[in-house]
């Protein structure tokens, strides 16, 4: 049946046939290509290679498909377990970052040597703290190293633990200065025997973002005083604009602050010795550590005249010896660098006051940034009217003092060094519009003068050529009165040249 209406088909038809027949059969594959095919969405982005490694390893290794794109930075899975597959990845024992936590130690082999175990140890130590930094929104990466020293029964080193971390921040992003403690801190209280200071932080860049204290290079040192003169001076004036914002207003007053830092480390020891009673009858500071009483009798020699009758018959000593422990006081004052040796305040404020005013304003700017006159330190508070004294004095008002100052630029009237006389330039600017009313006229003279020699000529051709001449009167008509006026104005106006004598029309 089939055959025979395929043979009563003719040429034309069985090619469309055929056709439609591929068609379907494209479209259908088509179809069930685009339903079946699985949607893949992000999984992760951006991630480093060896992040990348370890998702990649732990994919495979849960037979979970999954495609890489943007040159292996993103891992794009199912749509319908993205979720499931990004929960399972993250609670599982993933090193991300190259870091490794106390999961080391959850298949831990018994047979471990002890070198092995500190070492394993200090590697989840490191991985701890690295994961503990990344939760700061501004670092995109972070590496911990820890110098621990050797530590024995039989052994002590006099080397302390150390520690240094590099940050990778992200782009555009900064770590103030308490950040930057903070993070020290943190290392600090989380490894034994690890002190603040001894916490060194870098950036991607290898600049140091930690400031040691002991530094012997001369410009880490002359930096670190600098920054700290800063955060000191800025730190001083805040509070003190305060004071004028609340006093004065907003924006009614400046502030300028300098401050003198000691930077010296002052290390001093007192010794004090009690010194022994100076005055009879004084009891002396001291400890009795010793008393001790003596008493001697020397009895008379006996006669046959002669009765013993008692002590006070014969002679006798007695001697008592008491020994003191001397009071002796040390006493060690450590001074640390950064103590403020004095500060210099200047404030100018927007608005008049009085001298009673102006006293009680120095009075509590002084005490808002901490002033000190046994100190040396100064406060000046001046107004602007104050400023304008010395101008008005001379008769020069803040409105010109406001306004530019006129600069003469020609080198043949500039002053010299020697004390020429000052050009006055008011005087010179006087002269200006009469200078520009005879320019005018001496224009207007010459164009008068080079039409009437036009005209004179025109008629002087006309003579020798023949022509009939019409007499013209010496006077010029209203019209061309009118026509020369006009030429002079637009002359005057474009700054056109003057026809000299002998131009033609």
């Amino acid at each position: 049946m089939i055959l025979s209406f395929w043979q009563q088909l003719g040429r034309g038809a069985r090619t469309g046939l055929i056709a439609g027949v591929l068609c379907i059969v494209v479209a259908t594959a088509a179809i069930g290509y685009t339903l079946l095919r699985p949607e893949y969405q992000v999984l992760f982005s951006g991630l480093a290679p060896q992040d990348a490694a370890a998702m990649v390893g732990e994919l495979d290794h849960l037979k979970i498909p999954y495609v890489l794109d943007d040159n292996g930075t993103s891992i794009l899975v199912d749509k319908a377990a993205v979720y499931k597959t990004r929960i399972k990845l993250m609670g599982g024992d993933l090193p991300l970052h190259g870091a490794v936590g106390f999961e080391l130690f959850n298949t831990s082999d018994f047979g471990m040597t002890e070198f092995a175990q500190k070492i394993n140890y200090q590697r989840a130590l490191q991985g701890e703290l690295t994961r503990t930094i990344l939760s700061l929104d501004e670092i995109r990466d972070a590496r911990v190293l820890l110098a621990l020293p050797e530590q024995g029964l039989f052994k002590q080193t006099g080397s302390t633990a150390k520690a240094s971390i590099t940050l990778m921040l992200k782009p555009g992003q900064t770590l103030r200065s308490d950040q930057i403690a903070g993070i020290q801190r943190l290392v600090a209280a989380a490894v034994n025997g690890i002190a603040a200071q001894d916490v060194t932080i870098v950036d991607q860049t290898g600049v140091a973002l930690t400031r040691n204290a002991g530094a012997d290079d001369v410009g880490d040192a002359g930096t670190a005083r600098l920054g700290l003169k800063k955060e000191m001076e800025t730190y001083l004036a805040r509070k003190a604009e305060q004071v004028l914002d609340r006093a004065l207003g907003p924006a009614q007053g400046l502030v300028s602050i300098d401050v003198t830092l000691d930077m010296d480390r002052v290390q001093s020891t007192r010794d004090d010795v009690v010194s022994a009673p100076t005055k009879p009858g004084e009891v002396p500071s001291g400890v009795v550590v010793r008393e001790r009483d003596t008493e001697r009798d020397i009895s008379a020699p006996l006669d046959s005249g002669s009765t013993r009758t008692g002590r006070g018959d014969g002679g006798g000593s007695s001697q008592r010896e008491v020994e003191y422990a001397v009071g002796r006081r040390v006493e060690q004052v450590i001074q640390q660098p950064g103590s403020i040796r004095r500060i210099d305040v200047v404030t100018v404020v927007h608005r008049a006051l009085g001298a009673d005013q102006q006293e009680q304003l120095r009075k509590t700017i002084a005490a808002s940034v901490g002033a000190s006159p046994e100190r040396g330190d100064r406060v000046v508070v001046q107004t602007i009217d104050a400023l304008n004294a010395p101008a008005a004095a001379y008769g020069v008002t803040p409105a010109q003092l406001a306004e530019p100052v006129p600069v003469d630029t020609n080198p043949d009237r500039a002053t010299t060094a020697s004390g020429a006389r000052p050009i006055d330039t008011n005087a010179t600017l006087s002269f200006k519009p009469l200078f520009i009313g005879l320019g005018m006229a001496l224009a207007l003279a010459i164009a008068l003068i080079a039409a009437r020699v036009w005209l004179r000529r025109s008629v002087g051709d006309g003579g020798r050529t023949g022509a009939p001449v019409e007499p013209r009167s010496s006077m010029l008509s209203s019209a061309q009165r009118d026509a020369a006026l006009v030429q002079l104005q637009r002359w005057l106006r474009d700054g056109a040249s003057l026809p000299a004598d002998g131009d033609k029309r």
